[in-house]
This record gives C-alpha cells, structure tokens and sequence, in this order.
C-alpha cells in the first residue's frame, strides 16, 4: 500500500520554504553559513547587493514570514485546476491575476518576489511582450519551474502538456518548459509513485525527453556528492560558474541563479540527499542565490510526503495565514478525490 500524500502539509511546506527563504534569497552562501542557523528567522532583504536605486525592488512591501509569488503562482495553478475548465494559459494568468489582486486586497499592495510578471501586473508590459522577453533567453527565469509541484500530482499522461501549458503562459522557452516538468515529474515520481529518493535523477533522465544540453547537466549533478562534502568545483557543476557571471542573477555572489535549469537541478539534487523537510529546506537555504524557489519545492514535497513535523514549531506558528493556505488544500484535496 502507498504512503498517503499530505495536501495539507504540502502546500504549508512550500510556504514555509517560500518565506523563510525570502529572508536570506540573493545572498552570497558563504555570508548565509555564517549568519542563519534556522533557530530564528533572517531578514536580510536591505542587504542583497543590488544598485541603490534598485533595492526597494527587494524591500518594499516585504514583511518577514510573508509568502512570495512562488506561492502565490502555485496557488493559482491549484484554483486554475480545482476549477476544472479546460486548463489553458488564459486560465492561469486569470487565476495569477485574482491572487495578485487577493493580496492588493488584503494588505494595500501587491505582493513581493514578481519577477517579469510585475510588469504585466502594473500595465507597463502586455502578457505577449513579457512571453517575447523571456522566450529565447538563454536563462530564462524560474517561474515556470517554481510553480509546477501541483501539476506533478496528476495522471502521468497530462503532466507533460500541463507543464508545457504552465511555462508557455509567461516563459515559451524549451529550458522553462523542460524545467516545469522536471519539478512536476520528481512529485509524481515521490508523492504518487513513493519513489526512492536516491533514484530520483535517474528517473527523470529516463522519462523526460530532455535535450543534450539538459540530459548533461543532470548526469553531471547525479555524480556530486551531498552538500557538505561538496568542493567549490563540485557547486560549480550544480549551481553554474561560482561566483554567478552575468547574465545569470545576482552576479557575484555564490550561489544559485534565478534560471530555470540551474534550480530545477538543484532541486533533484536536494531531493536526492535529504531525508526530512527541515534538511530539505536548509540544505536549499545553505546553497545560497534564489533560495526561496529551491526551498519551497523541496520543502514542499517532502511535507507531502512526510508531514510537517520536523519542521521547527516557531515556522509553523509565524507563517502567513495559514488558514487561507489550508482552505486552499482541501479544495486541491477534492480535485484530486483525495
């Protein structure tokens, strides 16, 4: 008999990995070893190393143990499926769009973390000029990847168009669309399949047809031994050159960028190595870069997996209207016949 899937868990998980993340995302993983040690939450927002002028990008309308748009975006994927009209990508950027609105609502302003989306969110940019922008970037960004652990939970036959419907409504790009069903085809493989986590990068490999770029990549990740023995060289191979080159975001600082490859395979690496939803998060979080996605997938999927019980108590009392994020479960919950 399978191990039951917690929805409930699930969604808090992401939440949580989203929010904490917040705090530390964009910082360098060696400040982040030396300052954050998961016994109180870290708000370093003030200190991403980004032009003056462009930091209250980062700071404003940020607020410790709030969710960001991964949360946001996936809950949105969820109403977009608990709706059952035909999935399409008017569908999501309606559903995208109601939760933005949700949070104006609710707190006076839209919520923190938007990346291209705030543009079509204010009017300065239409949903086809973001879709142009990211189309034939070499790195396009993690959205598409951060918002696919919902779509991992479907019949294995509509994950691949699902996923390719996800990315093409803001990132048309073949990287974004393969890292959708990366993080969507690790659920199915641990939460509907209860997978052996060890195996999980193999499987991909054998399941998504990947291209020769992507199919590397992963083989040359499935080598790298578990965080804390890692060399600099061994992150190199996982998170792209270290310290981050431009393009890629923030560059700089070690860590992992904001691209679609490099956090849909840290993903499959940190699922691979950890045990727990606490290891998970904080393995993600020592990484350093764009850690709140990273975090908020792995977390996510192994509190569906495993419940949320080793998590620290203060994360589960400090995160944002949880009452909200159950409420939404349980409507995943009776879309799944869960």
């Amino acid at each position: 008999m399978k191990n039951p899937i917690y929805i409930e868990d699930l969604l808090l998980g992401l939440a949580i990995g989203d929010a904490f993340g917040a705090g530390v995302e964009f910082q360098d993983r060696n400040w982040i070893a030396k300052n954050v040690d998961f016994s109180v939450f870290v708000n370093a927002r003030h200190l991403i190393q980004v032009p003056e002028e462009e930091l209250s990008n980062f700071t404003e309308n940020y607020f410790p143990w709030r969710y960001t748009d991964d949360t946001e975006m996936t809950i949105g994927v969820i109403k977009a499926l608990s709706s059952q009209k035909e999935f399409s990508e008017e569908l999501l950027i309606n559903k995208w769009s109601e939760e933005y609105n949700y949070g104006i609502d609710k707190y006076g302003h839209g919520r923190n973390g938007h990346g291209s989306m705030a543009w079509y969110f204010s009017g300065e940019k239409t949903i086809e000029e973001i879709k142009s922008f990211q189309a034939n970037r070499p790195n396009p960004g993690n959205a598409p990847a951060m918002r696919s652990v919902p779509l991992g939970l479907l019949n294995k036959e509509d994950i691949y168009r699902f996923c390719e419907i996800n990315a093409n409504a803001t990132h048309p790009n073949i990287a974004a669309i393969l890292s959708s069903q990366i993080v969507a085809i690790a659920t199915h493989y641990i939460l509907k399949l209860d997978g052996q986590l060890d195996d999980i990068i193999k499987f991909c490999l054998s399941e998504i047809p990947l291209d020769v770029e992507y199919e590397q990549y992963l083989k040359a990740i499935d080598n790298v031994p578990s965080f804390e023995n890692c060399s600099n060289e061994e992150l190199a191979v996982l998170c792209g050159p270290q310290p981050i080159v431009k393009p890629y975001f923030l560059s700089g600082i070690n860590g992992v960028p904001s691209d679609s490859k490099y956090t849909a395979g840290c993903v499959l690496y940190i699922l691979k190595h950890t045990k727990s939803p606490f290891d998970a998060l904080k393995t993600s979080i020592l990484i350093g870069g764009d850690v709140d996605s990273i975090a908020s997938i792995t977390t996510g999927i192994l509190c569906g997996k495993y419940g949320t019980s080793s998590l620290p108590t203060y994360m589960l009392e400090s995160l944002e209207d949880p009452e909200y994020i159950i409420e939404v479960s349980k409507e995943f919950k009776r879309f799944l016949n869960l």
